[in-house]
């Protein structure tokens, strides 16, 4: 223990100290977390490196600073002792050596949140502000698109179906919160004809502010499980804040997926829900998915649309019918909607597929939700491959269904996969007990060094493979 304490004055213990603030978004409790339960800092860094940022660069040359300033210290109170014998220089001088990378860790938050307190709070203040007034101002419809996962997929379809015949503009990435939003909504021309907008949620009353900073006519509810459900404490909070939409929304204009357990516990008769089957009138007919993408019917007496996307899987079809259903209330031939539709993509890290030496390598790293779970072990329990390699760490931020959530992966595992790539961690354990509770008789391999296990993936995979990794944890996750 002792010698793993000494690790933190290695020479990158700076940078460390750095990566571990960047990896958990600049939120000092998830930072103060990780540093202490750490005890050897030469294996913090193994997913990723240190973005160079100009912030960083500035903060590295103070912690650099602050480190010689203190040796310098340390050096002084050695020699006042030598030269003086007074034994008070030398007890400060070791507390000072000891303490060390304490100050260090924790006097680097101090520029930190007064920044935040002084600079980046006004700030951002005023950004909401003037979003506040722009979108006010506003005169395009606006769609809302809220729930646990999927809210990218559903915005994507939405962009490129309404993009046929409008103007639109939807919150690039996972820009979800109050000033992602807002610096969207500043670079807006005025002229768009729709605004999608994608909201996030991490505690209760988020969908609700979000929402009177949006103002949306229409909205999407993709569907709500266990993710965030550490900051949440509750499923109950998560649903009620999920659910708030409904506040802004007429019952007529929000769509909601009845395919999500707790979306369809909590609806009620006559609200339009939508599912593989369909939405209302409308009807699905002759749905099937593969790695190269998914097709369906979709018919409402005498109206036919033929959708063709390269989304991977089934589960994709009920939010793609609210997209196609929506379009056409707000104006969009069906021709138009089959143009757009085979414009959608597999988004990046999202169940998308790629061939590597002849094998099927499907990426929903990103995945971080037990339904994405579920339905990808579902697409490769049907892949025909000849061997189904199953890759995941697992999921974070479960809260108290971490240990269930985990046997339930290993218990469908066991049933999908032919080989379960394990990487280690707080969680393995739990996949590992559902693997033995399904009685998996294939290969189980457990992996110490994630980093080293994609970057050479191409000599793992073989011909005739099809293998999904689900999920990534960063480096602040155990």
């Amino acid at each position: 223990m002792i010698l793993k304490y000494w690790t933190r004055y290695i020479a990158r213990y700076p940078k460390v100290l750095l990566y571990m603030l960047q990896d958990t978004e600049y939120r000092f409790g998830r930072y103060a977390a990780w540093y202490n339960r750490t005890s050897d800092f030469r294996t913090v860094i193994k997913r990723r490196q240190l973005d160079m940022t100009k912030k960083v660069k500035l903060l590295l040359l103070a912690l650099y600073v602050v480190d010689v300033v203190i040796i310098l210290a340390v050096i002084l109170g050695v020699y006042l002792f030598i030269t003086m014998g007074v034994v008070a220089w030398l007890i400060g001088a070791i507390a000072l050596l000891i303490l060390k990378p304490l100050i260090l860790a924790f006097g680097l938050l101090v520029p930190l949140v007064v920044g935040v307190i002084v600079i980046q709070k006004p700030r951002e203040r005023a950004i909401i502000a003037n979003a506040q007034k722009i979108l006010l101002k506003h005169p395009a419809t606006r769609i809302g698109i809220v729930g646990s996962y999927g809210k990218t997929t559903a915005k994507e379809i939405l962009l490129a179906v309404l993009s046929e015949g409008k103007k639109v503009a939807a919150t690039p990435g996972n820009m979800n919160t109050a000033i992602g939003i807002s610096r969207f909504a500043t670079k807006l021309t005025g002229d768009e004809e729709v605004l999608i907008f994608e909201l996030g949620e991490e505690k209760v009353g988020d969908v609700r502010y979000l929402s009177q900073l949006s103002h949306p006519e229409y909205a999407i509810m993709t569907g709500i499980n266990e993710a965030h459900l550490e900051s949440f404490k509750t499923l109950d909070r998560t649903v009620g804040t999920i659910f708030e939409i409904a506040e802004f929304v007429e019952k007529s204009k929000l769509y909601v997926n009845d395919e999500s357990e707790l979306v369809h516990e909590n609806t009620n008769p006559g609200d339009l829900v939508f599912s593989q089957a369909g939405i209302s009138e409308w009807k699905v007919t002759n749905a099937n998915t593969s790695v190269t993408g998914t097709t369906f019917t979709l018919t409402n007496n005498d109206i036919t649309i033929q959708a063709e996307t390269a989304l991977i899987g089934l589960h994709t079809v009920g939010v793609t019918v609210a997209g196609i259903v929506m379009a056409l209330e707000l104006g969009i031939t069906p021709q138009q909607i089959e143009a757009g539709l085979k414009k959608v993509k597999p988004f990046e890290h999202r169940m998308q597929p790629r061939i590597m030496h002849g094998a099927w390598v499907i990426d929903d790293t990103y995945n971080g939700n037990s339904d994405g779970v579920r339905v990808g072990l579902e697409l490769l329990k049907d892949s025909e491959a000849t061997r189904r390699v199953y890759v995941t760490p697992g999921l974070v931020e479960q809260g108290d269904k971490t240990e269930s959530v985990h046997i339930a992966i290993g218990e469908q595992a066991a049933d999908s996969a032919d080989v379960v790539v394990l990487m280690k961690n707080s969680v393995t354990e739990f996949i590992k007990t559902g693997l033995i509770n399904n009685k998996f008789t294939g290969e189980l391999i457990e992996i110490e060094n994630p980093l080293e296990f994609y970057t050479h993936l191409d000599q793992f995979v073989a011909a005739g493979d099809v293998v999904l990794m689900q999920n990534d944890w960063t480096d602040n996750y155990k």
